[in-house]
Formats: C-alpha cells, structure tokens, sequence
C-alpha cells in the first residue's frame, strides 16, 4: 500500500478520533469543538461536499472508461444521499443564516429547528441504524473475510466499483466502535452524536475517495498505451 494510501485511509480517520483531545489538551475548553456552530459539525458537513466534488468527478472518469451506468447511477445517488446528510447538518442553511422556525414546524420539530431529521426517527434513527449496518457488513465485516481468505474482487462482478475495499476498514471500525466507548468512557469535551455523524460523513468520503483512486488506476495504463 503506497504511503499516501495509508495516510488517507487510516491515518486520516485515527486524527478524527484524536483531534477533540489534541484541542482540549492545546486549548483549554471545547467551546468551539461542539455545538450546531463547532468545529466537529462543520467538519461533518464539509467532508460531505468534498465526498460529492469525488463522485462528479468519478462520474467524469466511469465515462472516459466506457464503464456500465449501473456505476454512475450508484454515484449519482451517493450525491444525492451527502446532499441530503449535508443540508440537514445545517438545518437547510439555518445554522448559517440564523432564520427562525414557524410555529407550525416547531410542534413538529423537538428542536425547534428546519430539518427533518428531528422530526420523526424514520429521518433519523432509521437511517442511522440502517448506515450502520451497511458499514458493518460491507465497510469492515466483508473486505476483512476477503482479505483473509485471499479472495479478489472480480472485474466481471456487476457491483465491482461499488464494493467497499480494506481501505474503508479503518474508518469503518472506528464508526461502529466510537458509541459504545463513549457509553463507558465519558469526555466532556466529545458529544458522542456528534462524533459519530463526523465519522459517517468521514467513511462516505473515504469510500468515493477509494472509488475514485480505484477508477484512476483504471485508467492510467490506457492513457499510457495512448501515448506510446
């Protein structure tokens, strides 16, 4: 595995699990690590977009390779699915802008704030739950028996592209890991919802960030064929 591989895929993810407690050891207090406004919610919503900026672009080079649609449709719904993670984070732009919520809303929303994820658990524990275990089974549980039991993905599968490799394990771990530690071990400086929705966006960046490395080794030795 080449060294910015590594750096990417796991180290990235141990500096996300590290980084609450490097700023509260440097800075004193958390006053800007959490909160609808800190640092760890921004950062959630910022490795979304970047998440979709790597999906466009693989869309791009699936093209160049003449790839099936099934790969640029599971793209495109990836954009939609961090479009919607994204704007929900921030309230469809009432974190930035500071509107206020309708009255009519507020009896729905037990937040006071306009999203739906606060709305009803179809929103919000449903999808969680349902992210959670698809990391699990395809993010740690599968590329691990592949790994072990030395089997390759096949170019000839139909979900080939969309498989989740042993580059997602890092991540994938640290995001079913992370809320039954931080049951039994409790830092004031961390909230534990937050941290596991950074991680979430953190693995979905990660995977579009391996479908795209995976698409661009594809690609090279036909660009270098062109130039012979």
């Amino acid at each position: 595995m080449k060294n910015r591989d590594l750096i990417v895929f796991h180290g990235l993810p141990l500096l996300m699990v590290l980084f609450p407690f490097i700023w509260f050891a440097i800075v004193g207090n958390d006053r800007l690590l959490k909160g609808e406004a800190g640092i760890i919610e921004n950062l959630t919503v910022v490795f979304l977009v970047v998440a979709i900026g790597y999906c466009i672009s693989s869309i791009s080079l699936s093209n160049r390779l003449g790839l099936p649609g099934l790969l640029r449709a599971w793209l495109f719904i990836m954009i939609l699915g961090s479009a919607y993670f994204a704007l929900e984070e921030i309230s469809y732009g009432q974190h930035m802008f500071g509107w206020g919520t309708s009255e009519s809303w507020k009896e729905l929303n037990d937040q006071d704030e306009t999203n739906l994820h606060n709305v009803h658990a179809i929103f919000d524990q449903v999808p969680r739950a349902l992210l959670t275990l698809a990391i699990l089974v395809g993010g740690v549980v599968l590329p691990l028996y592949r790994h072990f039991r030395g089997i390759e993905l096949s170019l000839d599968s139909r979900l080939y592209w969309q498989w989740p490799t042993m580059d997602c394990v890092t991540i994938g771990l640290l995001v079913i890991l992370i809320r039954p530690v931080l049951s039994v071990v409790d830092f004031e400086f961390i909230n534990p919802g937050e941290t596991k929705e950074n991680l979430f966006a953190l693995f979905i960046l990660l995977y579009c960030v391996s479908i795209q490395f995976r698409l661009k080794r594809r690609l090279v030795p036909d660009d270098e064929m062109a130039q012979a």
